[in-house]
């Protein structure tokens, strides 16, 4: 699981898959208004949420995820061995199957949350960081 829910206000609902994801997938809604993996190269894709359960498990062709908010703080996968800085915003790669927050802040989507730098919060060696959504660069869900 790339996004994992760590604190703060959540929320949560069912969509119809469109396309392959993992548990722990961002996802964004495609034209049809169904889900699908987000684009991390599309910023200005609404994000829906984080995903609760693979595509594949949908049960009555819905799939639950986590109504993603800016001001919910998640565990994310990070690229291994980096440091973070609370409040420095950074991008959120696709690699390898796995969502991760990148080093790179091209084209930001996640802000490094207050205690969430790496060596304080849940250390380098794990490649984990708290994170919270980007309010001014990603488009929320309404």
């Amino acid at each position: 699981m790339t996004f994992i829910h760590a604190r703060g206000p959540v929320e949560y609902d069912t969509g119809i898959p469109s396309s392959a994801f993992s548990k722990g997938d961002l996802l964004q809604y495609d034209s049809a208004s169904s889900l699908s993996r987000w684009n991390v190269l599309l910023t200005a894709g609404t994000l829906a949420g984080v995903a609760l359960a693979d595509s594949l498990e949908s049960l009555g062709n819905q799939v639950p995820y986590a109504i993603a908010r800016p001001e919910t703080i998640w565990i994310s996968t990070a690229t291994t061995g980096s440091q973070f800085t609370p409040g420095e915003k950074l991008d959120v790669e696709y690699t390898g199957a796995v969502f991760r927050v990148s080093t790179s802040a091209n084209t930001p989507a996640v802000v490094v949350a207050a205690g969430g730098n790496s060596t304080d919060m849940i250390g380098s060696d794990s490649s984990r960081v708290l994170v919270s959504f980007d309010p001014d660069a990603t488009v929320w869900r309404s």
